[in-house]
Formats: structure tokens, C-alpha cells, sequence
């Protein structure tokens, strides 16, 4: 019973360490996605630059800083669950 418990932790944190490597991997696609929710909802806002100013990621999301014509816009992207499922990104005002 101690060795199939043990596999079981291994295998665990095997996956764990895995999906948080994939997260913290920097994606075109989740920069694109990014880049449209910048000025999402803001009338008269554009986007400036073809590359966000700042682009930091970890285990659970992306951060990306974005340069537009209302000012600095920092933008986070999760998955739907920690490690599955889309991606979601959100802006909020302000440099991060």
C-alpha cells in the first residue's frame, strides 16, 4: 500500500510541475488575446506597438503590460482551472 501511495504523490507532482512549467511558457496566442482585451469596452482607445511593454508569467497566468492611447494597460490571463481549460484574459487601468 506505501508504494502505490508513493507512485501516486510521484505522479502528482510530476503533472504539477509540468502544467506549471506549460503556464508560465509565454504564448503568442495568449498575447494576442491579450492585446484585444486592452482596449476592450474603452471608446476611442487603440493599442500602440506590436509587443506588449512588459510580458511576466509564473504557474498560474500570464501579466501583460500594454501601451495605449488611454494610457498604460496591464492585462492578466488565466486558464478556466489551474492548469485546463481556456485561457481568460481580464484588463484592468494602471502599470502593474
Amino acid at each position: 500500500m506505501k508504494k502505490w501511495v508513493g507512485w501516486v504523490l510521484l505522479v502528482l507532482s510530476l503533472y504539477v510541475t509540468y502544467e506549471g512549467w506549460r503556464n508560465s511558457q509565454p504564448e503568442a496566442a495568449t498575447e494576442t488575446q491579450s492585446r484585444a482585451v486592452a482596449c476592450e469596452g474603452r471608446e476611442g482607445c487603440t493599442v500602440e506597438g506590436a509587443k506588449p511593454v512588459k510580458v511576466r508569467t509564473d504557474f498560474m497566468g500570464r501579466d501583460y503590460e500594454w501601451t495605449t492611447s488611454a494610457g498604460p494597460i496591464a492585462v492578466a490571463c488565466r486558464r478556466a482551472y489551474l492548469f485546463q481549460g481556456a485561457w481568460r484574459c481580464s484588463a484592468r487601468e494602471g502599470a502593474q
